[in-house]
């Protein structure tokens, strides 16, 4: 009777280990909600690579996103030639990124929410809660989202367009994201090829695309209580 519960209890075990299997190891990096799904045998996990990770400069300032959950995800891709599909080479070419928008732009940060390379894992850059600095009238109201490389003549890789959509959908689980927010890419909120002729034809077949974005009006309340970092930032932090 007794070898008959062990051997009930040992198959209960393999089966339930088993399955852990391929469960998402869900661990919290930081105080922003992230989650860095790490386990490397599932093949649909979203891992995020925190600013940690990739050796982010510190930012100079910030600003709470004053409209949330976001009602905007804006597309971008990085316009400039030069591809990675390793978390080292993508890590470096988002500290470029970093680079340019501090030392030549003069922004208080890296302008996106997030960057995803073709190693098909996310780069942390702004996050969930902070205005990015991306698209015009946009900003305060959208977590912007770009691919690394240039997508004039082609599109990103598999890796990167599951990753864009499955960051999209997490957004949305964790809250940050709308659950009808609509898609736009970045050439409809100003004069930008981006993000790339062969790519933004892709992107109007996103399910939640729109043709028609119009902004909506920042809260009265969070301008006042963000009215003095505005201010004293409002140089620094051109928007492209």
């Amino acid at each position: 009777m007794l070898s008959s519960y062990f051997i009930h209890l040992s198959t209960l075990y393999i089966l339930l280990f088993g399955f852990l299997e391929h469960v998402v190891l869900a661990i919290p990096i930081n105080n922003t909600n992230f989650i860095n799904a790490t386990n490397s045998r599932c093949s649909e996990c979203l891992r995020i690579v925190s600013r940690k990770e990739w050796n982010a400069r510190k930012h100079l300032n910030f600003e709470i996103m004053p409209i949330k959950p976001a009602p905007y995800v804006v597309v971008h891709h990085g316009g400039i030639p030069r591809y990675c599909r390793d978390q080292e080479t993508c890590s470096d070419i988002v500290r470029t990124y970093q680079d340019l928008h501090l030392d030549q732009r003069g922004w208080w940060d890296i302008g996106y929410n997030f960057v995803i390379g073709e190693d098909g894992n996310v780069y942390e850059g702004r996050g969930w809660d902070y205005t990015g600095a991306h698209a015009v009238e946009y900003n305060t109201q959208s977590i912007g989202i770009c691919i690394i490389g240039d997508f004039t003549d082609f599109l990103p890789n598999e890796a990167a367009l599951k990753a864009l959509n499955k960051l999209i959908a997490y957004g949305v689980l964790l809250g940050k994201i709308k659950k009808n927010y609509n898609v736009i890419g970045h050439r409809q909120v100003r004069d930008t090829e981006c993000p790339g002729e062969t790519f933004y034809k892709l992107v109007v077949n996103l399910p939640r695309w729109t043709a028609n974005p119009k902004p909506h009006i920042r809260p009265t309340t969070t301008i006042k209580s963000i009215d003095n970092i505005v201010e004293e930032n409002n140089k620094a932090n051109v928007i492209l």
